[in-house]
């Protein structure tokens, strides 16, 4: 079978100094906007580096949090253009994105860039549309992830479920490392933690055997039903 992949150029100081994936087909640069008052527009440029044409579509999705979880909706906050183009091999395609009015601002949106499928199985096999959702971010700036709050409960099954609040008002991405050093957990790859956005909060499940490396960082984080969130020096 033959399936697309992706291939990511990380660009700007916005991306958290994040190494580029290299894969096949395509090129995408940056794989992060932003927006606000001094740049109202800005664009993502496509690579098409397959042997054929492809054609792709790009529209904005609103992006909030809530109950622990991403949601999307549609807007039309946001102006995409072209949004809908054809790449001949070889080529690249600059797509622009902007606000319709200031009303968009101070919110985070995703851009979504996918493959229109094509009606029938190639010669070749399978083929798989890609579909890319990139952060855009509209006067939101990034955050510090010491300001997250954590809490971690027991659940009847004996897993966790761990919770990191935002209350600052700029988006927190957010890796395994500095995840662990917050909660004492140790992850594998199963999980993957992405962004808390400003006055949300993300919440993940996690197995009852998933390891514990500082237990004194976790008990600072511990919540129960009847107290609440407790510290080390309370269970003393």
């Amino acid at each position: 079978m033959r399936f697309k992949s992706l291939h990511f150029l990380a660009a700007g100081a916005m991306l958290c100094a994040a190494a580029p994936a290299f894969a096949g087909t395509l090129q995408v640069n940056p794989v992060l906007v932003a927006i606000d008052d001094d740049h109202r527009t800005g664009s993502v440029t496509v690579r098409n580096e397959e042997a054929t044409a492809v054609t792709i579509r790009a529209y904005p999705l609103a992006w909030r949090q809530s109950g622990g979880a991403d949601v999307y909706e549609e807007t039309a906050a946001v102006i995409v253009s072209p949004p809908v183009f054809t790449i001949p091999p070889g080529a690249t395609q600059l797509v622009r994105v902007g606000l319709r009015n200031a009303a968009g601002a101070n919110q985070a949106y995703r851009l979504i860039i996918e493959e229109v499928p094509e009606a029938a199985r190639t010669a070749t096999g399978i083929r798989v549309a890609l579909r890319l959702n990139l952060p855009l971010y509209a006067n939101v700036l990034p955050g510090a992830p010491a300001e997250l709050r954590w809490s971690a409960s027991r659940q009847s099954d004996g897993g966790w479920l761990l919770e990191a609040a935002n209350p600052g008002s700029g988006y927190v991405r957010l890796d395994h490392e500095e995840a662990a050093r917050a909660t004492g957990f140790t992850f594998g790859d199963t999980i993957a933690f992405g962004t808390v956005l400003p006055g949300a909060s993300r919440q993940w499940r996690l197995d009852a055997s998933t390891p514990v490396a500082d237990r004194a960082a976790l008990q600072q984080i511990m919540r129960t039903p009847d107290s609440g969130a407790r510290t080390a020096q309370s269970d003393h």
